[in-house]
């Protein structure tokens, strides 16, 4: 049995005063704020990771872009649906043109990872909103931006159904931001196999810890 709570011991001539004050602390207490529509989410109700349907595996990709060093990078990073990590990697890329072009440089790497695993079934995301809507609706144009979507769509024609592309928000893909992010700052390749780095075995264990 657990143990009893018993109230703190009080004098028999001070328990009418012992009460009063109980009841006026109560009163003096201000009623909870109402919730505001207008308030930020909180951490808790972010869309999270999720792993993908049994058989098949997701991809999650990622850019960053230092402007003021002219430095890019990107992130990929593959998993199945047990939350197990099948592999990846980070690389410098070169930022020769706007952010949205390092960005579609991770999507085009995560389609290629794909392409040489052979997996039957790949779900890749990424989070930029802008590029997947110009990747499903092109517009040719001769930018740098372009041809990498261009060489994208190529491979997602090749692969008869095998791969796919969707959106996912950046509370989702933390853990591939947070990678492209630090190999951006340290300008180095990072190589993902079944054996996962310290760092990363951290950045992926938070990542599982909030979509639960």
């Amino acid at each position: 049995m657990g143990s009893r709570a018993y109230p703190l011991p009080v004098a028999p001539g001070r328990w009418q005063c012992y009460f009063a004050l109980s009841r006026l602390r109560v009163c003096l207490c201000p009623p909870p704020p109402a919730p505001s529509s207008d308030a930020a989410p909180s951490a808790a109700a972010l869309p999270r990771w999720r792993p993908p349907p049994a058989g098949s595996v997701k991809i999650n990709v990622d850019g960053a872009f230092l402007p003021s060093a002219h430095l890019g990078a990107i992130g990929v990073l593959a998993r199945d649906s047990s939350d197990a990590v099948l592999g990846g990697f980070t690389r410098p890329v070169p930022a020769l043109g706007p952010t949205s072009a390092v960005e579609a440089s991770a999507l085009l790497a995560g389609l290629e990872y794909a392409t040489t695993r052979g997996w039957a079934s790949t779900l890749v995301e990424s989070d930029a909103t802008v590029l997947i809507n110009k990747l499903h609706r092109p517009s040719p144009d001769l930018s740098l931006l372009d041809g990498l979507l261009t060489s994208s769509r190529d491979l997602l024609a090749a692969s008869r159904g095998r791969l796919r592309v969707g959106f996912d928000p950046r509370s989702a893909n933390s853990a591939t931001h947070t990678l492209a992010s630090r190999a951006c700052q340290s300008n180095n390749v990072i190589s993902i196999t079944l054996i996962c780095p310290e760092l990363l075995s951290r950045i992926v264990l938070d990542d599982l810890s909030s979509s639960f």
